[in-house]
């Protein structure tokens, strides 16, 4: 401060005098243009430079575990999932997504990749595909052939009245229709098992065919269609379908398992570096550029800083830690 004190310190009363022409001049405009001048420094200043990725991850590493493992957990998460769930969401997901990423990512949804085929066929080798196959192939089976019965030769007097054998309930061959609808059905049964495998493997093939490739990629691109205009109301009510006790539990046993693992920061750190790396050498400004929202950041975060520092300049601490420079 020597250019207000010169060689010497300040006298007590000068000191006084300046410390309260600098608190006023702070009170008439100075601290919102401090804020100004402060925030510009930092939207200027490249990510990268502002983060700490161990630090970071430390910190939030702490705060996960205290969380998890605090007796409260059941009851915040609890009190977060009822509020969501009391929520009345309006429109569709689609008109809460800036309109800026949906086309990228429809792009790249949609580009014709061949998934590993030794994937796939792991991924269908499941008892629910089976039995949906099943399904379907007796079903079609069995239709198949009730539309065949009217044509066969000599119908008119046995094999032809089948249509109307399921209405008589007595008689040789209300009897002989029956057992004759079983034994086809059990034969349709028996030959879907014996190809059923097959056809797993070539539904696989279907999905790995490097020809059906743009066929796929569209149908994924449909997929996430469908889903974007899908009003929230209808989504909201699907995710109702779990109780709120299954989401609580489920979260905070999750919760809890990764609060126990050793190595939580590092995870979390490494997540945080793909991240900054990911940026590069932006700055904070040129993202809230590139998402147009910059305007109305700032115009939030200013109030809100303003707000707190015009509170904290006038403290005694603050001016005490004022005339303490100022007495140097």
């Amino acid at each position: 401060m020597a250019h207000l004190r010169g060689d010497a310190k300040l006298h007590p009363s000068r000191r006084v005098k300046v410390t309260d022409a600098i608190l006023a001049r702070l009170e008439s405009g100075g601290l919102e243009q401090l804020t100004t001048l402060a925030i510009d420094h930092l939207l200027s200043v490249p990510l990268a430079a502002l983060v700490n990725p161990e630090v970071l991850a430390s910190q939030i590493a702490i705060n996960w575990r205290h969380t998890a493992r605090s007796e409260q957990s059941h009851e915040w998460v609890r009190a977060h999932v009822e509020r969501l769930r009391s929520a009345t969401p309006a429109g569709r997901l689609r008109d809460h997504i800036a309109p800026g990423l949906t086309g990228p990512l429809q792009d790249a949804i949609s580009k014709p990749v061949v998934p590993s085929r030794a994937l796939v066929g792991r991924l269908m080798e499941h008892g629910a595909v089976e039995d949906l196959l099943r399904e379907l192939l007796v079903g079609a089976l069995q239709g198949f052939a009730k539309r065949l019965r009217p044509a066969v030769p000599g119908s008119e007097r046995a094999v032809g009245r089948l249509r109307s054998l399921k209405r008589v309930s007595e008689g040789m061959l209300g009897g002989l229709g029956a057992e004759i609808e079983r034994q086809a059905e059990q034969k349709a049964k028996d030959f879907v098992d014996t190809i059923l495998s097959s056809v797993v493997a070539q539904a696989a093939d279907d999905l790995c065919d490097p020809d059906k490739a743009e066929d796929y990629g569209r149908f994924r691109a449909h997929l996430l269609d469908q889903l974007l205009d899908t009003p929230l109301a209808e989504l909201k009510r699907e995710a109702d379908k779990l109780d709120t006790d299954t989401l609580v539990d489920t979260a905070v046993e999750m919760a809890g398992v990764m609060a126990d693992s050793e190595h939580l920061e590092a995870q979390i750190s490494s997540i945080i570096q793909i991240g900054l790396e990911t940026i590069g050498e932006q700055s904070a400004g040129q993202l809230l550029d590139d998402a147009g929202v910059t305007d109305a950041w700032r115009i939030e975060v200013e109030q809100q800083v303003n707000s707190i520092a015009a509170d904290f300049v006038k403290t005694a601490q603050f001016r005490a830690w004022l005339d303490g420079i100022l007495s140097e």
